[in-house]
């Protein structure tokens, strides 16, 4: 058991007396802090109690406040471990053991940031070598705040081993553990995401354009009106008298069956999350049916069955037999149902969806839920029957949706603590429309510049992950979500001491969440390893458009790149996923082929080109340009069609 005595409401308390030595959760056993950066020790007392702290054989006395406060700051020092300190009252003696100096850096961001060593590709084998003791993982819980708090919901640090380890970020441990191949020194990761979050849940009030005191109050309308809400629902879950609970692990029906009893089913509005139908703040396990008729004819064929978008997860069966299942919130089903399935007649559709917090159930536009086939096309969206199988309330189940939420109680507190850095793994949820998407370039800049004030560093290094590929089936000929995001992310690097992760290689396309965190480990780390630690030898960056010239019908791209540009198929000067336009400002693929370093494109039907772009696509398909360390060519536009639409 580790010695240490710890409140999760430190420094919330006012008039703070009678009280034993409290200790912040980052102030435990195992910690990392910052190397050549004072070190803070901080904590609560009774009023006005005197207290000795030791550290490294130095001692300070401090007298805590009429609240209670007390802090002491030791000079910094170089990394090295294991040390302890030793805060002693005149009733009470705490030790903090196996402390560390060392880096420590904070990976934020929504899910794929959150998503653990556990489930990464090849998980058996990192775990069994998650061995290096000095790579420690601090996670803090998914909490939230009305105001800025400056204490965490709760948190200890782990030491990397094969047990320990699976919980950790697995981003951040590829991150750390290729830090460590290179520089011999303690890294500490502390964990602050949230799936599903999107930036402004992590922006403070003034980044916001308001004031604490307006966003406060916005949270606190949404509370309120959430718990009138939950009152409701709750009411109306009275039903199913099995469904409510404390927890939906548990959740077995099977409701698939063809000739099921829907007698005490409720009826359901789709495509509409089921908090806007009034279930408001539930999670867990729900099923969807709804019958329809087909002809002699039209059974003929298969069908190809659209169910929109649905949150978080699915199993969909037609006449009781599973036609398909995903695993994604952000993904559009289309499942196809094989002719010996159907029947003339009444036909019915069975969906188990299993949402794990935030939105639930079948979403997106109305004429993405259909079903089709050369005989007919035929709308789903309207009414459903719905039942709840097992189910929890929870009124902070869309925090990470509410403006500065996340920022007040899972960031604010950290800024009480020198760090080494921040990585970066978020914008799937800025990504819904165009405008929205093309926003997050004014709002990333403001947050990064917002952070590193609230840290009193204006140049503090900030590193991130752009987009990864994936096959949204949102993007259009004219617009692409998740192509803009990655552009507005790109918009950062003019910030000083940043940089990215380009992923647009190593991302799953029917997957919003790819397993291969090794890839973005290691490419955030070569960042940090040119940028911050010094290692000139190492290069971060693939292919970068530098500058085009106009030859007739063609543009000659000049690149900046380490090397010699390459394609990943080695053979062929032929390179994908180029797009040119003319003054028209419609872009089409272009043929596009390598001349030493320089990139020739064209398209016959284009005759005077004035702009081009890169990997301009949600997915974007068979991308195959790479310097020759095998990293990706950076996506990129040269026009400012952008701005002339949304400025």
């Amino acid at each position: 058991m580790k010695n240490r005595i710890i409140i999760p409401c430190m420094f919330i308390l006012s008039g703070y007396a009678n009280a034993e030595i409290t200790l912040p959760y980052l102030v435990t056993d195992g910690m990392v802090t910052q190397r050549n950066e004072t070190i803070p020790i901080w904590g609560l007392a009774s009023a006005n109690t005197k207290l000795t702290v030791n550290f490294d054989g130095k001692a300070q006395t401090v007298i805590s406040t009429d609240s209670g406060k007390w802090q002491v700051n030791f000079s910094a020092k170089p990394a090295g471990g294991p040390y302890k300190i030793t805060i002693n009252g005149d009733e009470q003696n705490i030790t903090i053991n196996d402390v560390w100096i060392g880096d420590v850096w904070v990976c934020s961001g929504q899910s794929n940031m959150e998503w653990t060593l556990d489930r990464v590709n090849n998980a058996e084998h990192e775990l069994a070598n998650a061995t290096d003791t000095q790579i420690r993982h601090f996670k803090v819980p998914r909490s939230w705040a009305a105001s800025p708090q400056q204490s965490l919901a709760g948190g200890t640090w782990q030491v990397s081993s094969p047990e320990a380890a699976a919980e950790f970020t697995g981003v951040g441990y590829f991150f750390a553990k290729t830090l460590r191949e290179h520089v011999d020194v303690p890294i500490g990761l502390i964990s602050a995401n949230w799936g599903g979050s999107n930036i402004e849940s992590w922006m403070s009030a003034s980044t916001l354009g308001q004031t604490e005191q307006q966003a406060m109050q916005h949270i606190q309308k949404i509370v309120d009106n959430e718990k009138i809400g939950q009152a409701t629902t709750i009411e109306k879950l009275k039903i199913w008298p099995n469904a409510l609970g404390d927890n939906f692990r548990n959740a077995n029906a099977d409701w698939s069956a063809f000739d099921l009893n829907e007698s005490d089913w409720l009826d359901i509005k789709a495509p509409i999350l089921w908090e806007s139908a009034g279930y408001i703040d539930v999670d867990g396990v729900a099923w969807y049916r709804k019958r329809f008729t087909l002809t002699e004819k039209q059974i003929a064929e298969d069908l190809t069955l659209h169910l929109a978008k649905i949150d978080d997860n699915d199993i969909t069966w037609v006449n009781g037999i599973k036609v398909g299942a995903t695993n994604a919130y952000d993904l559009k089903r289309i499942y196809t149902v094989a002719q010996s399935i159907l029947k003339v007649g009444e036909n019915s559709i069975a969906i188990r969806v299993e949402d794990n917090g935030g939105g639930g159930g079948i979403y997106s536009d109305p004429d993405q839920l259909f079903f089709e086939n050369s005989t007919i096309k035929k709308s789903l969206a309207g009414t459903w029957k719905y039942k709840i199988d097992k189910a929890v309330v929870s009124v902070s189940n869309n925090r990470n949706h509410t403006p500065t939420a996340l920022y007040n109680k899972m960031m604010k507190p950290l800024f009480n603590i020198p760090v080494k850095g921040v990585i970066w793994y978020q914008g799937e949820s800025n990504a819904g429309n165009a405008k929205q998407a093309y926003n997050y370039r004014h709002q990333f800049k403001e947050l990064i510049t917002d952070w590193r004030t609230q840290w009193n560093k204006p140049s503090l290094p900030f590193f991130w992950v752009q987009l990864a590929n994936f096959n949204t089936h949102a993007d259009t000929e004219t617009e692409s979500p998740w192509a803009i995001v990655r552009d507005s992310q790109s918009a950062a690097l003019a910030l000083p001491n940043t940089g990215q992760a380009i992923t647009i290689d190593v991302g799953n396309p029917t997957d919003i969440h790819p397993r291969n965190k090794q890839s973005v480990g290691k490419r955030l780390a070569l960042n940090a390893l040119n940028k911050v630690y010094q290692k000139d030898n190492i290069n971060a960056r693939g292919p970068i458009f530098r500058s085009f010239t106009s030859h007739g019908d063609k543009l000659v791209l000049a690149m900046k790149v380490d090397g010699q540009l390459t394609t990943s198929n080695l053979t062929s000067n032929k390179v994908n996923g180029f797009e040119i336009a003319g003054v028209d400002k419609l872009f089409v693929p272009a043929d596009a082929r390598l001349s030493g370093n320089k990139i020739i494109v064209s398209n016959s039907k284009v005759t005077n080109p004035v702009a081009v772009r890169y990997a301009w696509n949600d997915n974007p398909v068979n991308v195959n340009l790479f310097d020759q360390q095998g990293l990706p060519a950076e996506p990129f536009r040269t026009d400012k069609w952008l701005e002339q639409t949304f400025e």
